[in-house]
């Protein structure tokens, strides 16, 4: 037990307490804020929508904070951030199989923490994977075009990154690759007209009017 009972709490800008740690252990707080929230780009986010870290008493730590952490305040729920959207490049056939059964992307690299949940542009590659238009897996699905039919160069889709992982003993087979990292999407809403689009590597941000064009034709398809 602490020699004051002093608390550094943080709450959001409802006045919701979020997380608590001993003055005597933690005598600044900043440092208290670090300890709660690791990443110095997401306490400058909380900051600028209103977060605060205050030092109680264990009085008002009882009579504000308590409740919070026990769920019996009153407080509206804090919403959650807005999501980045990102666009994702993959050259076809294996853009079209993403939409038609294909259940995980591989790729080398791991996506970041911080953009699971995200919405993604679904952009098919200019130029086709040669190898990817002789795959059995992909021959096997229903529908496939005529490889002249293939859309590229053009943003198909928009969906949500749901997740990552790295492959252990051959899960997500038989799509999943071995010793790389699967990415994990749903909600796949094809527009209507695929949106002309230059992609480019990894995670890219849209433009604000390629952005536009798409997610009006996706809310008008859901």
């Amino acid at each position: 037990m602490s020699a004051t009972s002093d608390h550094w709490v943080r709450f959001d800008p409802a006045g919701c307490a979020h997380s608590s740690a001993y003055v005597d252990e933690i005598p600044l707080a900043e440092d208290a804020y670090r300890r709660a929230v690791p990443k110095i780009a997401d306490r400058r986010g909380e900051a600028a929508a209103g977060w605060t870290m205050e030092r109680l008493t264990k009085e008002q730590w009882r009579e504000r904070a308590k409740p919070c952490f026990t769920g019996t305040c009153a407080h509206p729920a804090t919403p959650e951030p807005p999501r980045e959207v990102r666009g994702l490049t993959v050259r076809q056939p294996y853009a079209w199989a993403l939409l038609h059964g294909k259940p995980v992307e591989n790729r080398t690299w791991p996506v970041p923490d911080v953009l699971v949940g995200s919405t993604v542009l679904l952009h098919a590659g200019k130029a086709p994977h040669r190898e990817g238009l002789r795959d059995p897996r992909v021959l096997a699905l229903d529908g496939l075009p005529a490889r002249s039919d293939l859309v590229t160069g053009a943003v198909l889709a928009v969906g949500r990154l749901t997740g990552c992982h790295l492959e252990t003993g051959g899960c997500c087979a038989p799509w999943g690759d071995r010793e790389v990292f699967h990415w994990t999407f749903a909600d796949w809403r094809p527009l209507e007209e695929p949106v002309p689009a230059t992609g480019t590597l990894g995670l890219w941000r849209p433009a604000p009017d390629l952005l536009r064009r798409t997610q009006e034709d996706a809310r008008v398809r859901a």
